[in-house]
């Protein structure tokens, strides 16, 4: 394993560059070879990642290509997906050569063999290539026409690993499967639960579109915006059922506001894992007997226990410089004057400040931000903290709380937009209400 970690020798570096120059040297346009004569030269050559990247050029769909179609592939799996783009050629299909679309290739190239239809039988009728995705998605694998639009959908939007092998269920649902009896899924489904399941929204993810039926079945759609908004809309925690009586405990109760359920989350979820000050961990905690009023006034005792804890540092605690990698999300500057920021942070100091500064357990998401799991953002208004910000890996906005968790405000969203476009990130819906 420590000879993984030794540099290369300077003779191994000096003859890998010269691959690399004499790739970039031998460089062709392919753009102006016919679409087949495309697909011959993508499986033609071999190599490291760094002397692809010089033969096809920076940047380029090719190179990308060859990273989900041919790289590390073995000869049979290069074979199934250079059948499946030289058929795509044949069509004239625009699903060559669009980059981000490769990997959703490469998967259908895998699952191939197990469709109900033949490739040569697909006829593209749209020019739209994510259109001509869902079509030929829904040509191989959905024999029966009802498999979930958001399992399409999730084609499409780069989401092929979602919480379960969406290529999988794609296959198990497109041969007449039940959702229930996937052999994959992370939590177990009642009739009506699967029932509603296959009803969600084109645009949801899994864990979105199961939240989505649990809450249906419960006859609780409406507390699908504070159950997304709140830890229940990341993961899927090991006593999920547990989770669904708290949404059950809130909407119970009279005149609560809806989207404190995410702060009363995360203060259980700390007392059940952690303990809160000098009281040891509680796995077995419930709110049996419990009224709305004391577990309020509990979880703001405990987010006003934070702000004070972060001015100083516990043995046990990770030291303030800890630091982390970045996601590959950009930061943002606008207004006149520079009057807006949206600005990455990098370091355990980075969340303390900020959750002191607005009064939540920001400081909380340590492990998922050195995990890569998640990146929290701050977003300023004329120099001052406003409005803290999750992004997912999956480059979705899944958080956006201000002073004492409050929602952001249409000015902020504004600006949110505008960060999200810059950088394609999605914002789901509940995020607007």
């Amino acid at each position: 394993m420590a000879n993984r970690l030794k540099p290369l020798p300077h003779a191994v570096w000096q003859a890998e560059q010269a691959r690399i120059v004499l790739a970039a040297a031998r460089r062709v346009d392919w753009r102006r070879m016919s679409p087949k004569e495309q697909v011959n030269y993508l499986f033609s050559v071999q190599g490291p990642l760094p002397v692809i990247d010089a033969h096809f050029g920076e940047d380029s769909a090719l190179a990308e290509f060859y990273r989900h179609c041919a790289h590390e592939k073995t000869g049979e799996q290069r074979d199934r997906c250079a059948a499946l783009l030289r058929g795509l050629a044949a069509k004239r299909s625009t699903l060559l050569w669009r980059p981000e679309l490769a990997p959703a290739l490469a998967a259908v190239a895998d699952f191939q063999r197990h469709g109900c239809r033949e490739l040569a039988d697909w006829q593209p009728r749209s020019r739209n290539p994510f259109r001509q995705l869902e079509s030929l998605v829904r040509h191989l694998f959905d024999q029966y026409g009802d498999v979930p639009a958001w399992i399409i959908n999730s084609w499409t939007a780069g989401r092929l690993f979602d919480g379960l092998n969406i290529a999988d269920l794609t296959v198990h649902l497109g041969r007449g499967g039940a959702l229930r009896t996937f052999h994959r899924l992370p939590v177990k489904l009642t009739r009506k639960v699967e029932h509603h399941l296959r009803l969600a929204p084109a645009g949801y993810t899994f864990l979105q579109a199961l939240r989505y039926a649990q809450l249906a079945a419960r006859g609780l759609p409406e507390w699908l915006g504070p159950v997304l908004d709140s830890r229940l809309g990341r993961r899927l925690e090991r006593d999920d059922e547990f989770w669904l009586r708290v949404v059950e405990f809130f909407a119970a109760a009279p005149m609560v506001d809806p989207y404190q359920l995410g702060p009363v989350c995360d203060w259980i979820h700390r007392k059940r894992s952690v303990g809160i000050g000098d009281e040891p961990a509680q796995p077995g905690f419930s709110l049996k007997g419990r009224s709305m009023q004391s577990v309020l006034e509990q979880t703001a005792k405990w987010h006003r226990q934070l702000a004070k804890e972060a001015h100083r540092q516990p043995d046990n605690e990770p030291a303030h410089g800890t630091t982390w990698e970045p996601l590959p999300v950009q930061d943002f500057t606008g207004g006149s004057k520079c009057k807006v920021r949206i600005t990455q942070l990098l370091s355990y100091w980075d969340l303390i400040d900020e959750g002191r500064a607005l009064r939540h357990c920001v400081a909380s998401y340590l492990g998922a931000c050195q995990r890569g799991r998640s990146g929290i953002f701050s977003l300023t208004l004329d120099g001052s903290r406003a409005l803290t910000l999750e992004v997912q890996a999956n480059r979705t906005v899944v958080q956006a709380r201000g002073l004492l968790n409050r929602r952001l405000n249409e000015e902020e969203l504004g600006w949110v937009q505008r960060w999200a476009a810059d950088n394609r990130l999605l914002i789901p819906k509940h995020l607007f209400g």
